[in-house]
């Protein structure tokens, strides 16, 4: 089985992404810097924590007796950065992301244009309180519930899409940034199917729950 890894940014985290992780084993589980104290509020000791750890005070460290502190105080990388580093340091395939989004919004966007440059490393999940989100490049398949909202946005332009399986389909078209975006299609059979010639996407794939 390929490696499979847990990390913790210090966004929002909700019991709802909690819940839908129930199911899933993680050989590693990793906080980038304060995401460790989401960490402890939902009871899962992270293996290590990374970063330039100012966001860690002696008393949550003596909460982790078992963790390894990874210190990069390096200020050409956000911890975010630096731990996706180690990451692929310890071999990760599958990393599934949470505390990516809320709070800040500058926080948000440079989340993503980290992320941005690390998906060709891993195979990324993202999870937030609203639903699952992935980097897509050249292809991409989901199952979902008919019904199910599912949004396309452009980073920072995409070329040559697409898509089976949604209400609105594209036939070789194209999302820019600024000019034209996929907010709210849908899912009307299974599979979904997605290909892009040229770019980069964020999909999007609500909860079923939120529909």
């Amino acid at each position: 089985m390929e490696p499979r890894a847990l990390l913790l940014a210090n966004g929002e985290v909700t019991r709802r992404e909690i819940q839908r992780l129930s199911s899933v084993q993680f050989k590693w589980i990793v906080a980038a810097d304060g995401g460790a104290h989401h960490a402890l509020r939902w009871n899962l000791p992270p293996h290590y924590i990374v970063g330039d750890l100012d966001s860690v005070p002696p008393k949550l460290r003596s909460q982790l007796p078992k963790t390894r502190f990874i210190h990069r105080p390096s200020q050409d990388h956000n911890d975010l950065e630096k731990t996706l580093q180690f990451c692929q340091e310890l071999g990760v395939v599958h990393l599934t992301l949470l505390g990516m989004t809320g709070k800040r919004l500058d926080h948000t966007l440079t989340n993503l244009s980290v992320l941005s440059r690390y998906d060709h490393c891993f195979r990324l999940t993202i999870l937030d309180p609203h639903g699952e989100m992935f980097l897509v490049r050249e292809h991409f398949t989901y199952t979902g519930k008919i019904g199910q909202l599912i949004s396309l946005l452009p980073l920072y332009t995409a070329e040559g899409i697409t898509t089976r399986g949604l209400a609105f389909p594209l036939n070789h078209e194209s999302l820019h940034w600024g000019k034209r975006e996929g907010l709210s299609n849908y899912i009307v059979e299974n599979p979904v199917q997605l290909s892009i010639k040229r770019g980069r996407l964020l999909v999007m794939a609500l909860y079923p729950d939120e529909v």
